[in-house]
């Protein structure tokens, strides 16, 4: 993704939860500048609200990075999507899921904050900005669909959309999306849709409600979306999970830190920069993240 002033950022999502090991996913970038989002939590899953420099280690590349700048993001602009699954299959969900997300915006939404709200079943049935909660309550009951889903095509469309484009000031972008898993009639593949969230630094969170026990294949499907992007996804039976992976969504958001350094002796073909954030001091904080980037442009763009 190239930034209009010429300074190109590399978002890579950090996360903490009940995480054994690292996962390794990528981002394509021309970099003069990487900036990394980070969230971290304690032994106990708290957030860290007292993250220093001295608690961190970072490494580009295997080299240790000696000078990074780290800020508190918690009042960074956020720039959120709402994508709300209207296929026949996610029908019996609605009304679980439609009070609760109102209660998640009123809590979440602040004034400086970019918001849309997407449906969409075999297409896109409605995109819209909004600002004003009541007005996405009443966008919310408008909403009508059903029959087949085209989830790769909608998040492929939604993360091309005006709110995801880069502004001067620092944000964050992730995406909400409510549904099933199911794909049955998108152009695009699922890699396309990861690659369309990843070239736009968007952390995607999964929401998917069924009974089952067995995971299905939507739930791999969501599981791959979120992880690859650097969300999480949440399989929920009832209101109070579904109230509780909201409240989780919600603390995520508004807890990262921001990450900024300049990498040395960054070269002029394509490579691959493998990114390491480690605790400078023991096992505390805990570090759940997504690493490594290209130096050159996502090829999908």
């Amino acid at each position: 993704m190239r930034n209009r002033a010429g300074l190109l950022l590399l978002g890579i999502a950090i996360f903490a939860s009940n995480f054994q090991g690292e996962s390794l996913t990528t981002i394509r970038k021309t970099v003069t500048q990487v900036g990394l989002t980070l969230v971290a939590t304690d032994g106990s899953g708290r957030f860290l609200s007292q993250l220093s420099p001295a608690d961190i280690a970072v490494l580009d590349d295997g080299q240790t990075v000696s000078n990074f700048e780290l800020r508190a993001a918690s009042d960074y602009p956020l720039r959120i999507g709402i994508m709300l699954d209207l296929s026949d299959s996610t029908r019996k969900s609605w009304p679980l899921t439609e009070p609760l997300l109102t209660k998640f915006l009123q809590d979440l939404v602040r004034p400086s904050d970019r918001m849309l709200l997407v449906g969409f079943d075999s297409r896109v049935e409605m995109e819209r900005p909004f600002s004003d909660l009541h007005e996405a309550s009443s966008l919310i009951h408008e909403l009508r669909g059903g029959g087949p889903t085209a989830l790769y095509d909608a998040i492929y469309s939604t993360c091309q959309h005006a709110t995801f484009v880069p502004q001067a000031e620092p944000s964050r972008s992730a995406l909400v999306l409510f549904s099933d898993g199911e794909d049955n009639l998108s152009l695009r593949d699922l890699d396309q849709a990861i690659q369309s969230a990843q070239s736009k630094g968007i952390a995607v969170y999964t929401i998917s409600v069924h009974r089952r026990r067995a995971q299905t294949p939507g739930d791999q499907v969501l599981h791959k979306i979120a992880e690859a992007t650097g969300g999480r996804d949440f399989v929920v039976r009832d209101g109070r999970q579904m109230q509780a992976a909201l409240f989780t969504i919600n603390s995520e958001l508004r807890s990262y830190y921001m990450l900024y350094y300049t990498p040395q002796n960054e070269p002029r073909q394509r490579v691959f920069r493998r990114v390491r954030v480690v605790p400078a001091r023991g096992t505390a904080p805990l570090l759940r993240y997504r690493e490594g980037y290209y130096t050159s442009p996502d090829p999908a763009r």
